[in-house]
């Protein structure tokens, strides 16, 4: 079975609220309907509420429901590591990296995992 590490990033839900909440609820059913040959583990920036909340972002509370269901689901993995080092390790055990653009996408490349970038418009 093949290990996916998807990163998301706080930018896009502060600068494209409903883009970016369209583009996870998408992603998510996506890996979900894939969860018997595609093991996900999603890593959310680590300070995501914390600046959502700073920010008074219109996306907050649906983005606490879409963790919290992701969470109690059980199909996925939630990777919530704070240390940039904690995460690289859990890319490092992962066959490919999916997501916003942050500093795994060095570490991925360096480590020969293949890598795709998400655009919220597609």
């Amino acid at each position: 079975m093949k290990k996916i590490f998807y990163f998301t990033d706080l930018l896009p839900f502060l600068s494209k609220p409903d883009a970016a909440i369209s583009k996870l609820k998408r992603n998510l059913e996506t890996f979900k309907a894939a969860s018997g040959d595609v093991e996900l583990v999603w890593h959310p920036y680590s300070r995501t509420e914390e600046f959502m909340q700073i920010n008074k972002c219109p996306a907050m509370t649906e983005y606490k429901a879409i963790v919290d269901e992701f969470k109690s689901s059980g199909w996925g993995k939630l990777d919530e590591t704070a240390s940039i080092a904690e995460a690289k390790e859990v890319l490092n055990g992962c066959n490919a990296y999916y997501g916003d653009q942050c500093d795994l996408v060095y570490e991925a490349q360096k480590n020969k995992i293949p890598v795709m970038i998400q655009n919220l418009e597609i």
